[in-house]
């Protein structure tokens, strides 16, 4: 039984494995009571608020020029152009790069000798309209 629960809890995601629970109002009659819970809640609601005050005081004080940097736009961007560029883009191989390399150059050729040709024939058929030479 206790290996089948330790498996479910497994399986069970985060948010649903704590699942919010409504409060419970507790019915009071006497007033002392109910102004000492008022008072209980309160305090503890000041301690929180001075504890992420305090928290956010020292997280300041901590942090180092790049933090602060990647918290405005360039620097958000500079920092998501780098993370894009080592972890995301698959650069080729130097093989691939290569022969990549080759074959511009074999197209450029190509298209350069067609368009050269194309350019020479061109010039001839003016200078036919035209008459010259």
């Amino acid at each position: 039984m206790a290996k089948n629960m330790t498996d479910r809890r497994k399986n069970v995601s985060r948010s649903q494995a704590t699942e919010v629970k409504p409060r419970e109002r507790v019915q009071t009659t006497d007033k002392a009571t109910q102004t000492s819970a008022r008072e209980e809640r309160r305090e503890s609601a000041t301690m929180k608020s001075t504890n992420k005050a305090a928290a956010r005081r020292t997280s300041n004080k901590s942090t180092s020029i790049f933090a602060r940097a990647r918290n405005n736009k360039i620097g958000r961007f500079i920092y998501d152009s780098y993370y894009e560029l080592r972890y995301k883009v698959t650069w080729p191989t130097f093989e691939e790069a290569r022969n990549m390399t080759v074959m511009v150059v074999i197209i450029s050729a190509i298209l350069g000798a067609l368009l050269s040709l194309v350019d020479f024939g061109l010039y001839h058929l003016f200078i036919l309209v035209i008459g010259g030479k």
